[in-house]
């Protein structure tokens, strides 16, 4: 018998679950495989100062994005209303609003960000991108898919945006509009992707306000909102400081850096998305909540960690052979960057954990305290050793999210086995490391492209192959609720 909250047999969760995280990596290698390229022709086209211009108003507009989601989505996959498509059209009517006064604070601050940063060009720049909030409210219809954990249909909604983003900005830089290429391009990805949701949503789009369910999201959503607002001076503060310390260039760097690196950091968001219902439908369940964290953050460092190793390891042969020797004093600060991104995925969703049981105050404790750390160590050392001493500081914000996210598991699910995680997730991509270290610590010709596919590789298989060893078990347990799509185990009855 269906679930009225899924659709689908609860008996069913754990192996949907398993399945959208396999659904979701599938989505996310392809969509990321788009921007990189897409980043690779940008970093081929455009001057390093270009790209900062470009960096310095996206940063300002996501970060006040990042305001606004502050969880209306998560509240309305949580809600267990009796007529949903009105819960929808509540969730949605609140998200709309913001929506709209966030675009029309981001170009009322359109003016002061080119005074700011003493480049003008910036304002019509980022009043363009100030459209971005309204159409990303209109994609509210993947909330429904999401609650119903139909992944297929919510992933192909989000492959719009890419898709429709690299097409429209390869073909407008090479028509020579040069940094309103990109900003187009985001708008015209987001705003297919707005016309095919409202196309196809499940619900009419309507406004519905109602004022208990409005109080209900907004206390849900304060301590959030907290925490964006120090995501926001975070972000805000290392293009600001980038600028002011090596100039546009500087601020081009840092844009490549987190262009290159965002990959570990979509991984966590992917799988976080994809657990996020089940999260919510066994939050009685601490046994069950338990596995789900060290399942889905072993999933996550599959994906994460070989990738920040990557990047340590080949981040000069990517520069050397793929984009460009311009962007030769952006290296270490993407060897940097990726690593310390890398290992900050570990325990990465823990907020969803203790969201889904209605405590949003630790999230607002561990962005303040994440951002004092970041004022006091990476910038003071971007102004004294530059670049490099930033990326180097970033490992003590990693460590200090690393000790309050332990503490916050330990106290919601103390059987957490979080030393274990840690040790066992490290393991393959480190080991992955020692034959390539090996073939350059025997050879001294490192400077041909064969050399670095060689390399490359080499790591990937041995990664491969240690993944395997380590991760059998898991990986099995996986591809088995692939398999089996319709039965109903055992293991399955347990989860509920």
């Amino acid at each position: 018998m269906s679930d009225e909250r899924f659709g689908f047999p609860r008996t069913e969760l754990r192996s949907r679950a398993a399945r959208g995280a396999i659904t979701n990596g599938l989505f996310l290698l392809v969509i990321e495989a788009l921007g990189l390229i897409q980043a690779v022709v940008v970093a081929r086209l455009l001057d390093s100062d270009q790209v900062g211009l470009y960096g310095i108003v996206s940063v300002t507009v996501m970060t006040l994005l990042a305001l606004k989601q502050v969880g209306i989505d998560e509240g309305y996959v949580q809600q267990e209303s009796s007529d949903q498509e009105l819960a929808f059209q509540r969730a949605f009517s609140l998200d709309l609003a913001i929506s709209v006064v966030f675009t029309l604070v981001i170009a009322a601050l359109s003016p002061l960000i080119g005074l700011l940063y003493g480049d003008q060009s910036l304002t019509p720049l980022m009043l363009a991108l100030s459209l971005l909030p309204v159409l990303f409210a209109l994609q509210a219809p993947v909330w429904i898919y999401l609650r119903r954990m139909d992944f297929i249909r919510q992933r192909l909604l989000q492959g719009v945006v890419p898709a429709v983003t690299l097409i429209t900005t390869v073909a407008l830089l090479l028509l020579g509009l040069g940094t309103w290429g990109l900003v187009i391009g985001a708008l015209a990805g987001n705003a297919a992707a707005a016309l095919l949701a409202v196309g196809l949503s499940p619900y009419r789009l309507q406004v519905a306000f109602e004022r208990e369910t409005t109080r209900h999201y907004l206390r849900f959503s304060a301590p959030i909102a907290l925490a964006a607002v120090c995501g926001l001076i975070i972000r805000q503060g290392q293009f600001f400081a980038f600028d002011l310390k090596l100039g546009l260039a500087g601020a081009g760097y840092l844009t490549l850096a987190i262009t290159v690196t965002r990959y570990a950091d979509r991984a966590d968001q992917m799988i976080t998305q994809t657990i996020y219902p089940a999260i919510c439908a066994v939050r009685e369940a601490p046994d069950r909540l338990i596995e789900v964290f060290e399942k889905s953050n072993r999933l996550t460092a599959m994906w994460a960690l070989p990738f920040g190793a990557v990047l340590a390891l080949f981040a000069p042969e990517l520069v050397r052979w793929v984009l460009g020797s311009k962007w030769d004093p952006a290296i270490l600060l993407i060897q940097l960057v990726g690593v310390s991104t890398a290992i900050y995925q570990i325990g990465f969703n823990w907020t969803a954990f203790h969201r889904a049981v209605g405590r949003t105050r630790p999230q607002t404790v561990y962005a303040i305290s994440g951002l004092f750390v970041f004022l006091a160590v990476p910038l003071p050392l971007l102004f004294v050793y530059g670049s490099a001493g930033f990326a180097w500081g970033l490992f003590a914000v990693n460590f200090v999210a690393g000790a309050l996210r332990w503490f916050y598991m330990r106290e919601l699910l103390p059987g957490a086995r979080i030393a274990r995680l840690i040790v066992r997730s490290f393991l393959p991509p480190v080991v992955a490391c020692i034959p390539v270290l090996i073939w350059r610590a025997t050879d001294a010709d490192q400077n041909s492209l064969p050399i670095f596919v060689g390399q490359l590789v080499l790591y990937l298989c041995s990664y491969v192959l240690m993944t395997i060893l380590y991760e059998r078990e898991l990986l099995t347990e996986s591809i088995g609720y692939i398999r089996r799509r319709s039965a109903t185990s055992s293991a399955d009855i347990e989860l509920i």
